[in-house]
């Protein structure tokens, strides 16, 4: 799959309970009423929540990660 720009771009799943996709749905048409827009799609919703995320955290994107970092994560229990 690419997008406009000819890059690779990815399916990502999510699994959420249905009170968590009821919310994020209250979410989507409270802020729709609130700016008197169409509502966005989950899916849109959600690649803005991750993209601002990114946006954010845009330091830790480019940061290197060396192998003893990794080893200092704890396994699963």
């Amino acid at each position: 799959m690419t997008d406009s720009g000819g890059k690779l771009t990815r399916k990502l799943q999510v699994l959420l309970t249905d009170e968590e996709v009821a919310a994020v749905n209250r979410i989507i048409l409270k802020d729709a009423i609130e700016l008197d827009e169409r509502p966005v799609s989950v899916s849109a919703y959600i690649r803005t929540l991750i993209h601002n995320e990114i946006e954010k955290r845009e330091s830790d994107t480019k940061t290197k990660i060396s192998k003893d970092d990794i080893k200092k994560i704890k396994p699963k229990k």
